[in-house]
């Protein structure tokens, strides 16, 4: 006789977990605040946007903001600094070496104007020392080349930069590329006295291209959304600006308007394109492997199946039956799955080893179509050693990333 066991089917990726933005409703934006921009992606989910964020409520270029968005948890009297992992008191603001002042962290020389609501807007300035922001200048956001590194004239323990790129502290990374992503949505050039913001692998100042793009949305990756970001945001959403940062608020929303040049991007190393993720799964998890109704299948096992991966109670099943030596097995099987370049492969073991899986080839196989797109596939094995005891699981794979491009 076989013995038969159902086995919970693996995906044989990695994975480096996203996490959402909203953590409760103390800092998540008004509801429906994004509902315009449900289902889109590329140029037509930059533009909506845009339109949610635009004509924000032009703060006056000057101390106060600061002193209530960037006051320390640790110290009400001190602001926390940019680059520097330092406080300073909340009263020692000026342009004298040892005070703080405001770092535009989309430098004036990139496009920035000197009296309109981009030179003021709250999402790009943070207090910062003065003699490091003067040494950061007008350098745009990239990692350091160690051939080419200088040595920094101030302490800015973590932060490096070589002849024409400054990149901060691990920490303050993905804050930063938050903010120049929003910057690139919001400022189009059409408010009085503005630039055509935009961000490239090919910053030029002389056209307001600047980034590095590529390094921004990796250090995206890098540095996660964490309370202080969500805490800072929605302050100035209530407080002074009344306009949110849409990649704070959903962190998915990067993937699906920066990604679409860069389909190879792969973050996670999990064989899946990082923009075919985004589309697929965006703010349900942006890797195959995330699991957000927590049912022990990932985004990439619910999609092949066509279960729902925000419902714990549609489980991907496997069915098995034996009769006289002969082996059947049937899953639901979504046919997208197979065009995009997603396998499902049926492996036996006699031991349960991690390397004793081997594949096993069908006799035969066949497809009935189900009401919702997704449909029922049955697989005849052939027989085995009726003095053995066989365990059989159901591998889902990504074959390569090229294949999942779209």
């Amino acid at each position: 006789m076989f013995t038969l066991r159902k086995c919970i089917p693996v995906i044989l990726t990695s994975l480096t977990v996203i996490g959402n933005s909203q953590a409760g409703d103390q800092w998540s934006p008004p509801p429906q605040y994004y509902a315009p921009a449900t289902g889109l992606s590329g140029e037509a989910l930059q533009s909506v946007l845009h339109d949610i964020i635009d004509n924000h409520e032009q703060v006056r270029y000057s101390w106060p903001p600061f002193l209530d968005l960037d006051a320390s948890a640790a110290n009400a009297s001190r602001v926390n600094l940019i680059y520097t992992d330092a406080t300073s008191p909340k009263d020692n603001n000026g342009g004298a070496i040892g005070n703080w002042n405001r770092e535009h962290l989309w430098p004036r020389n990139f496009g920035i104007g000197n009296d309109g609501p981009d030179n003021s807007d709250l999402f790009n300035l943070r207090p910062s020392d003065v003699q490091v922001n003067s040494e950061r200048g007008s350098l745009f956001f990239d990692n350091s080349d160690p051939e080419k590194s200088l040595p920094l004239q101030f302490p800015a323990p973590g932060c490096s930069k070589d002849h024409d790129s400054w990149e901060p502290r691990d920490e303050e990374k993905g804050d930063i590329a938050r903010s120049c992503f929003y910057m690139a949505i919001r400022y189009d050039g059409n408010d009085s006295g503005t630039s055509n913001l935009q961000l490239s692998d090919h910053p030029d100042a002389a056209t307001s291209r600047f980034g590095k793009l590529r390094t921004l949305i990796q250090w995206h990756h890098l540095d996660p959304v964490d309370r202080v970001e969500q805490k800072r945001n929605h302050r100035i959403f209530t407080n002074w600006q009344g306009n949110r940062n849409p990649f704070i608020d959903h962190p998915e929303f990067a993937g699906l308007v920066f990604l679409a040049p860069y389909p190879e991007l792969d973050h996670d190393n999990d064989g899946l394109g990082d923009w075919w993720e985004y589309l697929q799964f965006g703010n349900l998890g942006m890797s195959g492997k995330d699991d957000p109704d927590h049912d022990s299948a990932g985004n990439l096992m619910e999609f092949a199946v066509g279960t729902s991966p925000e419902d714990a109670g549609q489980v991907p099943g496997i069915r098995f039956s034996a009769q006289d030596g002969s082996i059947q097995v049937s899953y639901n099987w979504n046919p997208v799955a197979t065009s995009t370049g997603i396998t499902a492969t049926i492996q036996s073991s006699v031991s349960l080893r991690p390397g004793s899986w081997k594949n096993v080839q069908p006799t035969s196989k066949s497809f009935t179509p189900g009401k919702t797109g997704s449909g029922n596939i049955t697989l005849q094995l052939p027989p085995g050693e009726q003095s053995k005891r066989v365990f059989y699981r159901l591998q889902i794979l990504a074959i390569s990333k090229e294949e999942l491009t779209p």
